[in-house]
């Protein structure tokens, strides 16, 4: 297991920009075409979804 301490500045930053992006992945995804691609971007989406509640959790 990966740890990484940040500061409150730092853990603020990394929640939106990781917000602004699953923004942007879910746009790309319904825009997609090819279901491999799809299901990919899927995926990644619930990795980023999983990291964000993580670091949501004191």
């Amino acid at each position: 297991m990966f740890r990484l301490e940040l500061a409150e500045n730092e853990l603020q930053a990394l929640t939106d920009a990781l917000q602004n992006f699953l923004s942007e992945l879910r746009t790309e995804v319904s825009h997609t075409d090819r279901q491999t691609y799809r299901q990919q971007l899927k995926e990644q989406e619930a990795v980023l979804k999983s990291i964000l509640a993580r670091l949501a959790t004191p």
